[in-house]
C-alpha cells in the first residue's frame, strides 16, 4: 500500500489553524444569526405594544375595571362642579352611558373615574395615556387629529360673544371689541376668520375670562352659545347680557369625545354607545333626548331646546347598516 504523504509540519499546522478559523467563523455566524432573530421577535413585540394602544385601552379596562375619564369643570351644563364638588353634567352623563357600555362588552363590573382637564391640556393627557377618554366641548379638527383620534360628534352649537347689555350700548361694533377666549380652543380661529379687527385675549379657563369681563378688562367673552348662557348664571343678577350676533353665528362647532390614536375597538365601542344613545332622536325621544332635557331644558339652571338642524344633523351621524 501507498503510503500516505507526509506533510510538513509547518503546513499542517496551518490545516489545524484553517479547519479552526472555519469553525470559529461558523459558531459566530450562528450567533449572530441567532441574535438577529431574537432581535427581529423584540422588534416584532415592540411594534404589537406600540400599537397595543387600541388593544390597550380595553384590556387595561378588562384588567383594573376602571375607566378613566376627562372632562371640563368650566363648561356648564356639559361639565362643571356640583354642590359637592363632584364633577356632574350632560358630558359627565354621556361618560356614564359609555362606561355601561364598557361594563356590558368587558363582562365585568366597570367604574368611572373622572377628572378635571382644560382646554390646555386635555389632547396632552390623552397622548400620554394618563386618560381614556375626554368629553366636554371638543371640536375635531385636522391639526388634533394628527396627535388623537375623535368620537362621532355627540352634540354641536354655533359660536357667540356674550357681554353685557351696558358695554353693547357703549361699544355696540362687535367687530372692535376686545373679546376673552380659553386657551387651547378652536374659538380663536372662528374670531380671526369672523372678526378680523377685534382684539383676541387668551385666559387659562373660561371662568377667568368670564372674571375679566366682570372687571372690565375685556368687552365679552366668545364661546358656543350653550356654555355662554350657562356661564351667565354666575354672574351679577343686576347685570344683563346679551348674546352676539343676536340672530346669528360666527361659525358653527361640533362637539365630539377624545381618544387614544389607533384604537379601533376602543373607538368602535365608544362610537356604539353613541349611536345606541341617539336611537330615536328623529322622533324627539329615547335617551339621547331625555339627557338632553335633563341638562339643557332644566328650569333651574338652563333652558336651551333641541331643535330641528341640531336634531337632522344627530340622526345622520349613524352611518352604519344595520
Amino acid at each position: 500500500a501507498r503510503a500516505s504523504p507526509i506533510l510538513p509540519r509547518h503546513s499542517r499546522g496551518h490545516e489545524e489553524v484553517c479547519m479552526g478559523g472555519r469553525d470559529r467563523m461558523t459558531r459566530a455566524n450562528r450567533r449572530n444569526r441567532s441574535l438577529r432573530f431574537l432581535a427581529a421577535a423584540l422588534l416584532g413585540c415592540a411594534v404589537v405594544a406600540s400599537g397595543g394602544a387600541s388593544a390597550g385601552v380595553l384590556d387595561r379596562i378588562k384588567e383594573t375595571g376602571m375607566l378613566r375619564a376627562g372632562t371640563r369643570a368650566d363648561a356648564m351644563p356639559f361639565g362643571f362642579r356640583g354642590e359637592d364638588g363632584e364633577l356632574v353634567g350632560f358630558s359627565v352623563d354621556l361618560l356614564e352611558a359609555i362606561r355601561a357600555a364598557t361594563e356590558k362588552r368587558l363582562g365585568r363590573p366597570v367604574s368611572l373615574d373622572v377628572s378635571e382637564v382644560t382646554a390646555a391640556d386635555r389632547i396632552e393627557k390623552i397622548e400620554k395615556g394618563e386618560i381614556d377618554i375626554e368629553c366636554g366641548i371638543t371640536t375635531p379638527t385636522w391639526e388634533r387629529e394628527a396627535r388623537v383620534d375623535f368620537s362621532i360628534p355627540f352634540f354641536r352649537d354655533g359660536t357667540r360673544v356674550l357681554a353685557y347689555r351696558d358695554t353693547v350700548k357703549k361699544k355696540p361694533d362687535i367687530t372692535q371689541m376686545t373679546i376673552g377666549i380659553a386657551a387651547g380652543t378652536t374659538t380663536a380661529k372662528i374670531l380671526e376668520d369672523a372678526l378680523p379687527t377685534a382684539t383676541i385675549r387668551e385666559f387659562p379657563n373660561m371662568t377667568e375670562a368670564m372674571q375679566a369681563m366682570s372687571a372690565g378688562e375685556i368687552d365679552g367673552v366668545a364661546n358656543i352659545g350653550v356654555v355662554l348662557l350657562g356661564l351667565s348664571r354666575e354672574l351679577e343678577p343686576r347685570r344683563s347680557v346679551v348674546l352676539l350676533p343676536r340672530t346669528d353665528t360666527l361659525g358653527t362647532e361640533p362637539m365630539a369625545c377624545l381618544l387614544p390614536q389607533n384604537d379601533s375597538p376602543w373607538r368602535d365601542l365608544v362610537n356604539h354607545a353613541l349611536v345606541d344613545l341617539m336611537d330615536g332622536i328623529e322622533e324627539f325621544r329615547g335617551p339621547y333626548v331625555e339627557m338632553y332635557d335633563r341638562w339643557f331644558g332644566r328650569r333651574d339652571l338652563m333652558v336651551y331646546p333641541l331643535d330641528r338642524t341640531t336634531r337632522d344633523y344627530l340622526s345622520e351621524l349613524n352611518i352604519w347598516a344595520r
